[in-house]
């Protein structure tokens, strides 16, 4: 194999998957690849890379220092997870692209994900309706106009999810039913109070806050019906995929109390592998196809995907996309290695 040197950019407070990832370094030299690892902040500020070979491969991971300065800061504006937070980093991920060409004259470069469509699928109307548009299941679209629409629907024994278009971690998830109302917004006398941490976002009942429906309606937020989930015991469960280069990787289960709003790690969910086994194969062949043909209709070469099954396990429904998945725990699954092992099979 040509030298290639694999380039991973990322914060040191990316505990989560960049610290993993950077850890792996004499695994990543066992491969044949050189290895060089930087934060964003000495991108912007230096004036060239130390790389000797001509190809190198760019591995990107969240810029956290950039976004709690500048995107989900005290000063933004309008409600979390907003179409402001997109445009700040779509600029931010072109200005990494191009100092990245600018550090490297001269050098083949490839970006693991190409950072315009890593920035355009934090909009969850674009991924969802792309996926849509290519025969991806994922839950149908409500288009309600009005908190009379809403209601409506509600009443007609709809079920509905309410998430910010460009929010992640379950932050400023909405669940309506026609009895029952949950936020994990704080709110105040109907109005959305911001919150910025990655913690302390809470469900709360908010049964017949039509103020608060109010401010959804206006907001940039996408709205989906609930899907009848897969239940185990006590548990609704879905299921986060890893998929690199058309390969799953690792299918990580994941569990919530039945009455949860979500499985999120950060609402309360808890990892849980134990459950594949109780998942028929076919089932499991079901999801992989549709994160595949996710994966071909986004263009995207490495990603979480979010997987919820019905409660009938006949369909699996892709719920979100992840382009900065955290990785498993390494005793549970070394995840940054069966990466590196793709890249060196696909270059």
């Amino acid at each position: 194999m040509r030298k290639i040197t694999i380039l991973a950019i990322g914060d040191s407070a990316d505990f989560d998957s960049f610290k993993k990832f950077d850890k792996e370094k004499r695994f990543i030299s066992s491969k044949g690849f050189d290895y060089v690892a930087i934060d964003y902040k000495a991108i912007f500020k230096k004036c060239h890379l130390d790389v000797t070979s001509k190809k190198v491969i760019v591995v990107t991971f969240f810029p956290f220092e950039y976004w709690d300065k500048h995107v989900e800061c005290k000063k933004y504006k309008g409600l979390y997870g907003n179409l402001l937070f997109l445009k700040k980093f779509s600029r931010f991920c072109d200005d990494v692209s191009s100092r990245v060409k600018d550090l490297l004259p001269g050098k083949e470069i490839e970006f693991v994900n190409n950072p315009k469509l890593t920035s355009a699928y934090r909009d969850k109307v674009v991924a969802m309706g792309k996926l849509s548009k290519a025969g991806v299941k994922v839950p149908p679209r409500i288009n309600a106009k009005s908190v009379k629409g809403i209601k409506s629907l509600l009443s007609c024994g709809k079920k509905i999810y309410v998430k910010p278009r460009c929010g992640s971690m379950g932050k400023g998830i909405t669940y309506l039913t026609e009895d029952r109302w949950q936020t994990n917004f704080t709110v105040k006398s109907g109005k959305i109070v911001q919150r910025c941490s990655d913690y302390g976002w809470k469900f709360k009942d908010i049964t017949g806050d039509t103020k608060f429906l109010k401010s959804l309606v206006r907001g940039d937020f996408i709205m989906e019906e609930a899907v009848s989930p897969c239940n185990i015991g006590d548990n609704k469960i879905d299921l986060r995929v890893y998929a690199c280069f058309g390969k799953v990787l690792y299918i990580y289960p994941r569990k919530n109390s039945i009455h949860a709003v979500t499985t999120n790690i950060s609402q309360g969910g808890k990892g849980s592998p134990a459950i594949l086994k109780k998942l028929p194969k076919a089932t499991l062949d079901k999801v992989e196809r549709q994160v595949r043909k996710t994966m071909r209709a986004l263009n995207l070469n490495f990603a979480g995907i979010d997987v919820i099954l019905d409660k009938d396990l006949k369909n699996a429904y892709v719920i979100d996309v992840n382009m900065f998945p955290g990785f498993p725990k390494r005793r549970t699954h070394n995840l940054a290695r069966d990466i590196i092992c793709q890249l060196r099979k696909s270059f």
